[in-house]
């Protein structure tokens, strides 16, 4: 355990240390979005989310892009790791990008093929952020290796919505409220706070991190498969009368429409760190 700290402590420095070393070629701001909502929010972006933000829009990071409003880093559709897929053999090696995360795999079979709808929460810090993911991923049941492939078909892309909160914090909302093209459904979204390192990245479950998310599924069969394995997880279903928030964690709820899905997220984690 000793050694597990002492390494996350390690590469959150090494981190911070390559983040400061890095400086801006221009100052120059990029347009600030036609919202007028965003702009009283933050009152403009500000010298260091432009550099940041200069630096995404110029030289890119392995598809990411920068929301300046937000100061998060968020990816786009598709980006060059649609074509990996997904197995739980990534998750041992995050460590070496210092990403410390929580994880939960719900696992189900649908229309003939083997879905795995992953989430993750916590530490980030190659980016020294705060953040989560949500992923959606494919196989077919022949397929007796546990890899999922990204799903060919934007028919099987979902519509993802959810809230990252730190310490009771809101830190960002995915979707941007600010970016357009952010909207619609996703295969995978990450999103990560930049510079809101993570409180507790050194526990599992990292509790002081809260994912609030809603998943619109193809049908009300499909949110239910989704439900049946959320319950094995150990969510309940929230309470009658009772208000959804993040003081109602490892709670779901069916939305009135019937194949939507809504979970509060904290203290579970089927991780390997």
């Amino acid at each position: 355990m000793k050694r597990h700290a002492l390494t996350r402590v390690l590469c959150t420095v090494l981190c911070a240390a390559m983040l400061l070393g890095v400086s801006a070629p221009s100052l120059s701001v990029s347009a600030a979005p036609a919202s007028a909502t965003a702009q009283q929010a933050n009152s403009g972006p500000g010298i260091l989310r432009t550099m940041v933000d200069f630096f995404f829009r110029n030289f890119g990071f392995l598809g990411f892009i920068f929301d300046p409003y937000q100061f998060t880093i968020i990816n786009q559709k598709p980006v060059f790791q649609w074509g990996l897929g997904f197995n739980e053999v990534y998750d041992v090696f995050p460590w070496v990008v210092n990403v410390w995360a929580d994880t939960i795999r719900c696992k189900f079979n649908y229309e003939g093929r083997d879905w795995l709808i992953q989430l993750w929460k916590g530490g980030y810090g190659l980016f020294l952020a705060t953040g989560g993911e949500i992923g959606i991923y494919t196989k077919s049941e022949r397929f007796i290796i546990e890899h999922y492939n990204a799903p060919v078909s934007q028919n099987d892309w979902l519509n993802l919505e959810y809230t990252i909160y730190n310490k009771g914090e809101k830190l960002f909302t995915r979707p941007s409220p600010y970016l357009t093209g952010d909207e619609g459904p996703y295969w995978w979204a990450p999103g990560y706070k930049v510079l809101s390192i993570c409180t507790d990245f050194l526990s599992s479950p990292r509790k002081n991190v809260i994912m609030d998310a809603t998943i619109e599924f193809k049908d009300k069969k499909m949110a239910q498969l989704f439900i049946d394995q959320l319950k094995e997880k150990g969510f309940k279903p929230l309470a009658k009368g009772a208000t959804m928030s993040i003081k109602t964690p490892e709670t779901y709820l069916l939305m009135p429409n019937g194949k939507s899905v809504r979970l509060v997220w904290q203290n579970l984690n089927e991780g390997w760190f």
